[in-house]
């Protein structure tokens, strides 16, 4: 019984989000955006959250050669904060219906017209109960949020992970990667029994292959990544620890009535 109840209802609340992005899209966007009111409340779960924080990144990109320093611009905006740590939430828990309410009904997920919460939907196979708990949605999400982020120069845009806004401009998208740690182990070969050749933190990696080697440490599994530093040092890193630019990012737009909106996930370039 319960599972016939969730079929209905995704679909009742996907009508409903592409009814209220109907509206929106007939708005004057150029008129000027509600603000909200920070009350003493809001201020208490800004704190709740912000002091949950194990270590906050700094709030702007630090250029350093060879380097991308980590980035996080969200606590600068407490309802944004708040919002993408309640997000945080709701994707630990892959609550869908949570979620849905925090995503656009014209989400973007391609470069294409691939367009529209349908299509989020789709993509990320949501469409049943059987199907939620394992989409990968959830941990593309986790890892996202988990990197900070950046917003545009009015305010009224996140993007999320740092790398894409502080990835030097003269490194090859393509071609090279980050690591996303700091003491993160480079090694002779793909496994934990091998010897390490040195610590690297936020070192910027070209990389050469993953490996069909995965290795599961703390309950995470990941595949061993064969990897070159720009100093021309080769070895590999567990896959945890190593990101694209062009991986997956989410973007979040301050909408004019309904506050912030997930309005993009897309990888690629």
């Amino acid at each position: 019984m319960r599972k016939q109840i969730t079929l209905l209802l995704i679909p009742l609340l996907l009508l409903s989000c592409q009814s209220e992005s109907g509206q929106t899209a007939n708005e004057d966007e150029s008129a000027t955006i509600v603000q909200p009111t920070i009350t003493d409340s809001l201020r208490q779960v800004y704190y709740h959250y912000y002091n949950a924080l194990e270590k906050p990144f700094p709030t702007h990109c630090v250029p350093e050669r060879n380097k991308v320093n980590p980035a996080d611009a969200a606590p600068l905006d407490t309802v944004f904060f708040i919002f993408r740590e309640q997000l945080k939430e709701i994707v630990a828990k892959k609550d869908i219906f949570k979620l849905l309410e925090y995503v656009d009904g014209n989400i973007k997920v391609g470069f294409g017209a691939e367009n529209g919460l349908k299509t989020f939907i789709d993509m990320w196979e949501l469409n049943s109960p059987e199907q939620i708990p394992d989409s990968k949605l959830w941990p593309t999400l986790e890892s996202v949020l988990h990197l900070g982020g950046l917003f545009n120069e009015k305010g009224d845009f996140f993007t999320a992970p740092y790398l894409d806004a502080c990835y030097p401009a003269n490194a090859d998208a393509f071609e090279t990667g980050a690591v996303i740690g700091a003491g993160v182990r480079m090694r002779a070969g793909p496994g934990l029994d091998t010897k390490v050749l040195g610590n690297l933190s936020y070192d910027i990696l070209e990389m050469i292959e993953t490996t069909p080697i995965e290795q599961t440490i703390g309950r995470e599994t990941y595949p061993w990544i064969k990897v070159k530093t720009l100093d021309g040092v080769e070895g590999f890193i567990w896959g945890k620890f190593y990101r694209s630019p062009i991986d997956y990012r989410v973007g979040f737009q301050k909408k004019r009535l309904d506050g912030w909106k997930m309005v993009t996930l897309l990888a690629g370039d």
